[in-house]
């Protein structure tokens, strides 16, 4: 088991102070609490992860204070999962460019993603690119193939389709 705890529906008004002291009234020693905030407003996320001294501690803390209520909400207590990997299964890519935690540094064997993403963004939209709809024409893509709708390519039809049973062209 590990030392480290998942808090669940936490009030948002939540500070690190009340949760240490809430942890510490159900006898264990806390060591560490971190309330994650969210990245466009700043404020807490309504959980957080709180990691006790010992593993007995830690037991003895998701027995005490799973479905105890802070505030006014009824906490969720759990032993924390590690980290989930990205979603290719590595680790993810820096925004920087650098190299990432243990990996190759950037642009070594199996260039980094947004190296490809940048050179898949100069092909379509570089010098030498197509509009989409053209690119859709040569794949055969929803624009029907080749055919242009709405134009006169031959084959005796004006327009482009339309009903062969209404064409004024009938014999």
């Amino acid at each position: 088991m590990g030392k480290r705890l998942y808090v669940g529906n936490l009030p948002f008004d939540a500070d690190e102070a009340a949760i240490r002291t809430a942890f510490s009234e159900a006898g264990g020693t806390v060591a560490h609490v971190h309330i994650p905030l969210d990245r466009e407003t700043q404020r807490p996320r309504g959980f957080a992860f709180v990691e006790m001294a010992t593993d007995e501690e830690a037991m003895r803390a998701i027995e005490a204070m799973n479905g105890a209520t802070l505030g006014t909400r009824t906490m969720r207590v759990s032993e924390a999962e590690d980290r989930r990997s990205a979603p290719g299964g590595g680790p993810r890519p820096r925004r920087d460019g650098g190299a990432s935690r243990g990996g190759a540094p950037a642009g070594g064997v199996g260039s980094d993603p947004g190296q490809r993403a940048r050179e898949a963004r100069e092909r379509r939209f570089g010098p030498d690119a197509r509009p989409s709809r053209e690119r859709q024409w040569d794949r055969g893509g929803k624009r029907g193939g080749s055919r242009r709708r709405g134009h006169d390519f031959g084959g005796g039809r004006r327009g482009g389709g339309g009903n062969d049973r209404f064409d004024d062209y009938d014999d």
